[in-house]
């Protein structure tokens, strides 16, 4: 047999399988290594800013930058991580020795993140941070980009795509929330547990921890789905030509510059907003540990709720329609809390903001999963018209050029962020100052402003790019009915 023929052959093979309907069982151990990501999240996002700012010392402008320069590098390498998982041929497959070599160094250097010496100052904080952080995000993208290129293999079915991107994002959503809650809850509770510095590094070793059996868990479910994977075609050019090739494809790929557009700019506010968001809970909104906890688990509620609907909502709304709005619902749930506490008849105590800032996180995490199915749903269908485009697949290219759009939206955010804090005047190295610090009234004010309405007017903006979508349901049948035929010719032809 040609090796042509057996090429043939394997695509059959992994046709069949597809036709296959997943298992409830298996998608949902797959979902489990987006736990990995939603840590990522809650750790990077949520609590670096705060630890390098007001436990470490280090200026907002400083933070933000080593932030965005990690994110610069790891995004200019995602492009070939991807392609080098596209064109990968071994015994296990194209991703999963990927995802099976990074976890362990991606483990280890995020303890590296949150123990930085307490001798460091000034530069040598900064070279300290933004190597531990490029170490960090580049083995994370050696995992991540794989993983989440199996979702879009996995299987051709347009509604199955989203329900698997529903398990994803549930178990992303819970890892925020384990995150957070081993956070707040456990390593730095109390009231100046934020501030302690060697709170951190425990924290950060329980993160590893939980990292490594959920990331090997992963694995194992992508090692039973092998059979169901596409085999990647035989390369004629060399991995620097094809990556040239390849990223100029993208360029060409109308629906991949609309979906990173529109990534860009909303990442950009969810990054500002959820860096922020430690600073106003704590010194805008004035909540205690406890009632973080709680307005923080109200948005993993939510997407409790918007899972269910979302496979519901697919079924008979464009998924482009169904995004427009939940990108839109976003910036309302972000907009208006702070303003109602800033300009409304009365401010809120803290007890009843937690009750509002609950029910407001209910309905903005319930938007976030609906958006979130939608969106990635849409990348999966777009990768299937890049095959029809181009003639290759190329799922782990194709998601680390939306990813890329993610990573540098995210530092851009969070070096906003940071530029914000200082320019506000925010007082800085807080654990120095002890519990006691006083924060003018103003800059408070300030502060609710930038957390809230500032990332909010970004979110809003995201959706103009969509209108330039046009990948369809019905449009997407098309695609699939003519690659299947096209499949058909190829296999009829191989000797």
């Amino acid at each position: 047999m040609t090796e042509q023929a057996g090429r043939a052959r394997s695509a059959d093979a992994s046709r069949a399988a597809r036709s296959t309907p997943l298992s409830w069982r298996l998608q949902a151990q797959y979902g489990v290594g987006s736990l990995v990501d939603g840590l990522v999240a809650a750790g990077l996002n949520f609590f670096l800013l705060f630890y390098l700012t007001a436990v470490c010392g280090m200026s907002g402008t400083m933070a933000g930058m080593a932030t965005m320069i990690a994110l610069l590098i790891d995004g200019v390498a995602d492009p070939a991580i991807g392609l080098a998982s596209d064109r990968l041929r071994s015994r296990w497959g194209r991703r999963l020795p990927f995802m099976v070599f990074s976890l362990i160094p991606f483990a280890c250097s995020l303890d590296l993140v949150f123990s930085m010496p307490a001798s460091l100052s000034g530069a040598a904080q900064f070279v300290y941070i933004t190597v531990s952080l490029i170490l960090l995000r580049l083995s994370l993208s050696a995992f991540v980009l794989p993983f989440t290129a199996v979702g879009a293999e996995i299987t051709d079915d347009y509604h199955e795509r989203a329900s698997i991107v529903s398990f994803r994002l549930i178990f992303q959503y819970a890892g925020m929330l384990c995150g957070v809650v081993l956070g707040l809850g456990v390593f730095m509770s109390g009231p100046s547990g934020l501030l302690r510095r060697h709170n951190y590094v425990p924290f950060a070793w329980t993160y590893a921890g939980v990292i490594l059996v959920s990331g090997l868990v992963a694995i194992a479910a992508v090692r039973r789905a092998l059979p169901r994977l596409h085999t990647p075609p035989a390369e004629q050019i060399s991995f620097l030509q094809g990556l040239k090739r390849e990223l100029i494809e993208l360029s060409r790929n109308r629906s991949f510059l609309v979906l990173f557009a529109t990534l860009i700019v909303y990442f950009v506010a969810s990054s500002a907003h959820v860096s922020l968001a430690l600073y106003a809970s704590r010194y805008f909104w004035k909540l205690d540990n406890s009632a973080i906890q709680l307005v923080l688990l109200s948005t993993a509620l939510g997407p409790l709720i918007g899972a269910p609907l979302s496979a519901i909502a697919i079924r008979y709304v464009e998924k482009r329609a169904l995004e427009i709005v939940c990108m839109l619902a976003v910036a309302v749930f972000l907009i208006w809390p702070p303003l109602l506490q800033l300009y409304g008849p009365q401010s809120l105590s803290p007890d009843m903001a937690t009750a509002v800032l609950f029910v407001n996180g209910i309905f903005l995490g319930t938007a976030m999963m609906i958006g979130g199915v939608a969106f990635q749903s849409m990348m999966a269908d777009a990768a299937d018209e890049h095959e029809w485009l181009f003639g290759v697949r190329r799922e782990g290219l194709f998601f680390s050029g939306l990813i890329l759009a993610f990573k540098a939206a995210s530092g851009l955010g969070g070096l906003i962020a940071g530029v914000a804090l200082d320019t506000i005047d925010f007082p800085l190295h807080l654990a120095a100052k002890g519990t006691n610090a006083v924060i003018p009234a103003t800059v408070i004010a300030r502060l609710g402003l930038i957390s809230g309405p500032l990332p909010a007017a970004f979110v809003a903006i995201a959706p103009v790019f969509l209108f330039g979508y046009h990948l369809t349901r019905k449009r997407h049948a098309q695609i699939l009915t003519s690659l299947e035929e096209r499949h058909q010719t190829i296999g009829q032809n191989a000797p």
